[in-house]
């Protein structure tokens, strides 16, 4: 499955941005109260003649829906013209847990399945996905620390190599604090640090870059929006240069509930 960047985007304002994935999809999501659907439009942002903020274009729109369990059903990604892209099923186990993705194409031909896998104490601790040929494309393995938090992941590749690690810091409250990620030669290339709101949202994703000579700094900015139920609805995202807020996506949510 080849996603562009700005589908990674959208799944990943979706989903939240540091959350540790555990199976459960509405806590893995982020959501507070009986979610049913969740409607969301990504659009380009950009600053009007009075330093305004405005909506550009718009970029891209995803349909997520749950079932009265608080499991995902299915989740549709859509083109700008309002035609399926790809569309998402879920499976589930008699405990709750995502066992199966199936990615079907706008034909509903299957392109891809990720797979979820549990231990006995049905704590998550790999996933695999498979191609349109049924071959495996990569893996993903996680460790978990005392308190049953993802300490690390590691990426594989078809061949089960170690790509890439993210090893991760968690703050009091349980959210993360920063990840670490080496390369397969076991070297530190990256490290990822987040700050939060009163929701438990990140204000600020500070991306520091060890793959050049010279170390490089990206810091993104996030303003919510936020619903009687306490999820955001509208979100601003801006990247920082200097003292300049860029803005360069909104992201706003309609959400039903049961």
């Amino acid at each position: 499955m080849k996603l562009n960047k700005i589908v990674v985007a959208m799944l990943l304002m979706v989903a939240g941005t540091a959350v540790a994935q555990s199976g459960h999809d509405l806590q893995d999501d982020g959501f507070r109260g009986e979610v049913k659907r969740v409607d969301a439009m990504m659009y380009e942002a950009n600053y009007d003649l009075n330093d305004n903020l405005q909506m550009g274009d718009r970029l891209e729109h995803l349909v997520t829906e749950y079932n009265a369990k608080g499991q995902r059903r299915s989740q549709v990604y859509l083109s700008v013209a309002e035609e399926i892209i790809f569309r998402t099923r879920y499976k589930h186990d008699g405990f709750g847990l995502t066992t199966l993705e199936h990615v079907v194409d706008n034909q509903e031909r299957v392109v891809g399945r990720t797979y979820y896998i549990y231990n006995s104490d049905l704590v998550l601790t790999e996933t695999y996905v498979e191609d349109e040929e049924r071959q495996i494309e990569s893996r993903m393995l996680l460790k978990h620390d005392a308190l049953g938090r993802i300490s690390q992941r590691s990426y594989n590749d078809y061949r089960n190599d170690v790509f890439k690690r993210e090893v991760y810091v968690y703050n009091e409250d349980g959210t993360i604090n920063k990840a670490v990620i080496y390369d397969r030669s076991k070297n530190k290339v990256q490290e990822k640090r987040w700050e939060y709101d009163e929701q438990g949202e990140p204000t600020s994703y500070t991306l520091y870059d060890y793959t050049e000579e010279e170390p490089e700094m990206f810091i993104t900015l996030y303003e919510r929006e936020y619903d009687a139920h306490g999820n955001w609805i509208r979100c601003n995202e801006y990247e920082l240069l200097g003292d300049r807020k860029l803005p360069t996506y909104i992201t706003v949510r309609s959400i039903e509930y049961f």
